[in-house]
């Protein structure tokens, strides 16, 4: 198996080209990269940024680059010993006029090979909505903004540029009586199932192309029918798609979409056929050796995710590195028997940012929150009741149909109380989903399902009996058909996964502002720190059960920059300063509000966090600033759907919000007092942030960086994550980094700590770690994970562990609580010489330590002799 020894994420785009990529090949060899790690590549809606709105699963966007050009890339990656990592998206593809399956099923519906692909409910009335219209579609017809067109791609329906394929059944009514001729005889009697329609409508179109009074008549007659109302509703009866009203799909669908994206519509990837046909390309990519592996999106989208899986692994072989994008819940595990190497990594970023916040000051945060914000005070009953929301007004249209399944398949009888009873069940499920193949389900499982319905009960006490029958049907212990019991359970885990992502991720966490740092994806603002000895026991299961899961701190959907989260983390070490600023600079705002309610308590203490793990490092902040926070408020307010939502925008309160904050950035009483603070702050952030990077380099998993992060990440969540790159910059720095002499590597070091804001030492630390790794991949893929004890009072505040296989050694020392062992220079203060990293006997010897080369005996350990060069230590015993 050729498996990563390091990843680099970037995000391949209109923007971002394989050219761009070309460029870099070079500087992330020598950076210490061994797997280029690529966002969706494949042809995807124009100009596309993020490649998840798949039009075309057989080709390479166009904007991207040619086939020709990725087989050179991975030519010259391959001699440099590097491998291609592709994520790819079995769950959904765009709902867009340039899908090459949708345009097919539109022109020929059942006729079409592709009628079935999507997760379409076909059997009321035999068409898919298309909820791409700003208004209901009366009102559209009567503004005549909807139109008939002709292309060169045939007869359409337009709706601005929404652009939808007219049904082959469709082009006789089009072209009328009264155009006579041979196209009368050919489209009245046209038979999908017996002609070939593609070279119908060619033909057609070669002589609406040639023959001028034939265009004329055409063209004359498509201004008939578009001046006609009447005539233009006939023509919308023949379509396989009903135009809809966007805001139709909150109460009404007939489609499985991802999230709650309209125009992103979901594959029946449970049919081998849909599979294979889905693959093909992608598999001819990996069978050419141009891709070494694959990361698999949203792996709960899928009706039977194990069994996609074991369909890969089939094609694939037991060799192909696998990994997939799943969020577990705290302490859930991804099931042992899945064929994968393990997950994209957001578990351990919330690993590690739980390891580096202050368990201490919990207490402390919970209290000043709850008079800041008591309304929102109760983290379990805000998850629940946004969940809620979300399943009524935004997936009403699903679980309408979860309803409807549940009465066609006489598991629940017609009552009000029991369509609440399902939805409060669905609702308090406390993990994205469970994967049910069989009755009896597994003992976790059943434990799942229990849980939720003690959750539903505590909120719907009124409702228990009817709880009850639900938990009783999704057991299969219902007196109820096990098949359709089963199949019920199966399709409602489909929606529990998008009802938590809504719901929490993207509502819960833009409304509980407690410490932000954890309202993150994989992480949870219900847990607050973590021990020592819980990381240890975390890494330890990590090694046991998938030990080459990804190691990300950022991605390209966390909620804000991996840097961002330290220097939120460092609050939880500085609380009581933290809280008197806070009131401070509440003070100070009073006096520059241009509206006394506006922003609220809650939103204005998020102001003040957000400040904190945005600000610049050096500089004050300016327009741009001003620019990228504005339209990240937009976000956090619409998203928080409490005073604005994308629903329905408050734009006069957003206003309010940003000349709230432009006010407060404008203000030199504010900027006097939040300056000396965010100095310290950032100082503390940057230790974190240290530690975070060389754990993740050397706890069990595959590192990964995400594009830039191998300086400070300050960003805010996508888009400005997607921000362009200055890979130049980064160059000079690598350069600089590898040209320092043994002799000159101290000065190098004071000089790193000096000008830490330029995020050099960042670029240092990961440099030298991935270095190390790439130099011993077999010790950190397969040795083992020991815990070493750090003697003296201060030691519950370090972390240490070695890996170690066969002679082979290297220790880990970071500190986890920086506040009491730094200086705010970077530098170390004076510790205890009691405080010691102890190593069993067996790992004793010598060691290097790579940051600054300096030798260290096993028999003195000592921490403040390891942190005096550099704040962490990675140490590799000499042979």
């Amino acid at each position: 198996m050729k498996n990563p020894v390091s990843t680099y994420r970037v995000q391949l785009s209109p923007n971002y080209t394989f050219e761009d990529l070309d460029a870099i090949i070079d500087y992330l060899n020598e950076f210490g990269i061994s797997t280029v790690y690529s966002a969706p590549f494949f042809q995807a809606r124009e100009g596309s940024t993020h490649g998840y709105d798949i039009t075309n699963p057989f080709q390479i966007n166009k904007q991207i680059g040619k086939l020709d050009m990725f087989r050179r890339i991975s030519k010259k990656m391959q001699q440099k010993n590097m491998s291609w990592l592709q994520d790819i998206v079995p769950n959904h593809m765009a709902f867009d006029g340039d899908n090459i399956w949708i345009q097919d099923i539109f022109e020929l519906g059942p006729d079409s090979a592709h009628y079935n692909f999507f997760d379409i409910d076909w059997k009321e009335s035999g068409k898919v909505m298309a909820p791409f219209l700003g208004s209901p579609l009366e009102e559209v017809i009567r503004n005549r903004e909807l139109q008939l067109k002709v292309s060169k791609s045939g007869f359409s329906i337009t709706y601005f540029d929404h652009e939808y394929f007219a049904a082959a059944r469709s082009y006789a009514s089009i072209l009328g009586k009264e155009l006579g001729g041979k196209w009368e005889e050919k489209f009245w009697n046209f038979s999908g199932e017996n002609e070939n329609w593609q070279e119908l409508k060619e033909y057609f179109l070669r002589e609406y192309d040639k023959e001028p009074e034939f265009r004329n008549k055409v063209n004359q007659r498509l201004e008939e029918i578009n001046a006609s109302e009447e005539n233009l509703k006939e023509i919308l009866k023949e379509q396989f798609f009903l135009p809809a009203h966007w805001k139709q799909t909150e109460k009404e669908i007939n489609y499985r979409r991802f999230f709650t994206i309209n125009d992103l519509i979901c594959l029946r990837m449970e049919d081998r056929e849909v599979f294979e046909s889905y693959h093909r390309f992608i598999l001819q990519l990996c069978e050419e050796n141009l891709i070494q592996g694959l990361r698999i999106d949203h792996i709960d989208g899928l009706f039977d995710p194990k069994g996609y899986l074991e369909w890969l692994r089939e094609k694939l072989g037991p060799d192909f590195y696998i990994t997939i994008e799943k969020i577990l819940e705290w302490d859930e595990k991804l099931p042992v028997h899945w064929p994968v190497e393990g997950t994209s990594g957001y578990g351990f970023l919330a690993t590690v940012n739980q390891l580096l916040t202050n368990q201490k000051s919990e207490e402390k945060f919970t209290e000043v929150y709850q008079t800041l914000n008591p309304r929102h005070g109760d983290y379990h009953k805000l998850v629940y009741e946004q969940k809620r929301f979300i399943l009524e007004e935004r997936m009403g249209g699903e679980y309408n149909n979860l309803w409807k399944m549940a009465l066609e398949h006489e598991l629940l009888e017609e009552e009000e109380d029991n369509r609440k009873a399902l939805g409060a069940f669905l609702a308090a499920f406390p993990v994205y989903r469970i994967y049910p193949e069989e009755y009896p389900l597994r003992k976790r499982q059943k434990k799942i399902i229990d849980a939720a319905f003690e959750a539903a009960k505590d909120h719907q006490p009124g409702l228990q009996e009817q709880l009850e029958t639900i938990r009783n049907i999704f057991l299969g212990e219902a007196k109820k058909d096990r098949e359709h019991m089963l199949r019920f359970l199966q399709r409602c885990q489909q929606f529990t996964g998008p009802l938590a992502a809504k719901g929490v991720e993207d509502t819960t966490f833009y409304i509980f502002n407690e410490l932000i740092s954890h309202n993150e994806v994989g992480d949870s603002p219900e847990n607050f720190g973590l021990s020592i000895e819980g990381f240890h026991k975390r890494m330890q299961g990590r090694m046991e059960d998938f030990p080459l899961s990804i190691n990300a701190t950022a991605t390209h959907d966390t909620k804000r920059g991996e840097d961002s989260r330290m220097r939120l983390n460092v609050l939880s070490e500085t609380e009581q300063e933290w809280f008197e600023n806070v009131q401070k600079w509440k003070e100070i705002a009073k006096t520059i509000r241009k509206d006394a309610a506006v922003p609220d308590s809650n939103e204005e203490y998020f102001i003040y966090q957000m400040l904190v793990g945005a600000w610049p490092y050096s500089g004050e902040p300016g327009e741009e600033f001003l620019e990228r926070s504005t339209a990240y408020l937009q976000k956090v307010l619409r998203e928080a759907k409490e005073n604005s939502s994308w629903a329905a925008p408050n734009e006069e309160y957003e206003k309010k919000v940003y000349t709230f904050l432009k006010d407060l950035l404008n203000s030199s009483e504010f900027r006097n007092s939040f300056q000396p603070f965010i100095e310290k702050v950032a100082v503390y952030g940057a230790v974190k942030s240290l530690s975070q990077s060389l754990l993740k380099i050397t706890a069990p998993g595959i590192p990964d960086v995400y594009q830039g992060t191998e300086l400070w990440d300050l960003s805010y969540v996508d888009p400005d994550n997607r921000r362009p790159v200055d890979y130049d910059l980064r160059k000079k720095y690598l350069s600089e980094i590898t040209a320092v002499s043994p002799e000159g590597l101290q000065k190098e070091l004071e000089n790193l700590k000096e000008d830490y804001s330029s995020g050099k030492i960042k670029m240092y630390c990961l440099h030298r770690a991935l270095s190390a790794r790439k130099e011993m991949p077999e010790l950190f893929e397969d040795g083992e994970y020991l815990p070493l004890e750090v003697q003296g009072e201060m030691g519950t505040g370090i972390i240490a562990f070695a890996r170690a296989l066969n002679d082979k050694v290297t220790l880990v020392v970071a500190p986890a609580m920086v506040v009491d062992i730094f200086h705010e220079d970077l530098r170390v203060k004076d510790l205890p010489k009691e405080l010691m990293v102890k190593l069993p006997d067996r790992l004793k010897g010598t060691f290097k330590n790579v940051f600054s080369g300096r030798d260290f005996s096993s028999e003195a350990l000592v921490v403040q002799d390891l942190f005096t060069d550099f704040p962490v230590a990675l140490l590799t015993r000499n042979t």
